[in-house]
């Protein structure tokens, strides 16, 4: 009567925690970066750089160099530029050891599999993967749906259903990197944009976006089991 229960091995246990402690550090510079440009703006400060240029050499260079006029103001944004620094360099050495990670025997398979995906990269497919783990665990493809909370929440009265949100249970890590990943994908597989426009004109498109990271990761159960890569199909689009 019991449901059995997937355990890790203490190595992938291990090789999730350094995945999710890299996205813990890019959340957390992302959160430095909004304090930043709130300080700038609170105190109309003119960022002299383009949307594309900011946080590029020059922008982090500007930025130590900017007098608020305020010796406890200065101090304040130069404490906030170290800290975004810190986190930087922090960022870049994880994604090395994650990228160095993706090489090793037990994923450099499935990470190429993946890579096939449109705007899945080794990062993007190390987050499906660690979070995972053995793809035969999930019997059907409703399964991985439910793990991911990737399935329509359900209302019933009497003789009327109604499908609501997602239920939001489940992996939400993996989640995330899949609907991430969908929006690279709709735009670059015609077939899932032409899937994506029809949900949205008729539900909107956050739900949408869902529908096709929910579709995305049934194809993905597929490749791995089949070991296949990733086929667009320009007829189905056309």
């Amino acid at each position: 009567m019991l449901k059995k229960v997937w355990v890790l091995s203490p190595e992938e246990r291990a090789h999730r925690q350094l995945i999710r402690t890299r996205r813990q550090i890019v959340n957390h510079r992302s959160d430095v970066m909004r304090q930043i440009k709130s300080l700038l703006l609170f105190h109309s400060i003119e960022v002299p750089f383009s949307s594309r240029q900011q946080w590029t050499g020059p922008f982090i260079r500007w930025l130590h160099d900017v007098d608020l006029g305020n010796e406890y103001l200065n101090r304040s944004l130069k404490d906030l530029g170290n800290l975004f620094d810190y986190l930087s360099a922090e960022k870049k050495r994880l994604t090395h050891e994650v990228v160095e990670l993706g090489r090793e025997e037990n994923y450099v398979q499935r990470v190429k599999l993946l890579k096939t995906i449109p705007g899945i990269g080794c990062l993007s497919a190390m987050e499906i993967l660690v979070e995972l783990q053995d793809i035969t665990r999930f019997q059907t493809a409703d399964e991985l749906a439910a793990y991911l909370g990737l399935t329509p929440s359900q209302y019933s009265s009497g003789e009327h259903i109604r499908m609501g949100h997602i239920t939001h249970a489940g992996n939400d890590r993996a989640r995330t990197t899949l609907v991430e990943s969908s929006w690279l994908l709709i735009g670059k597989d015609p077939h899932m944009r032409c899937r994506y426009e029809d949900i949205k004109q008729r539900r909107g498109g956050k739900k949408a976006i869902v529908a096709v990271a929910r579709n995305l990761s049934i194809r993905i159960r597929r490749m791995l089991l089949d070991h296949v890569p990733y086929e667009i199909d320009f007829q189905k689009a056309a």
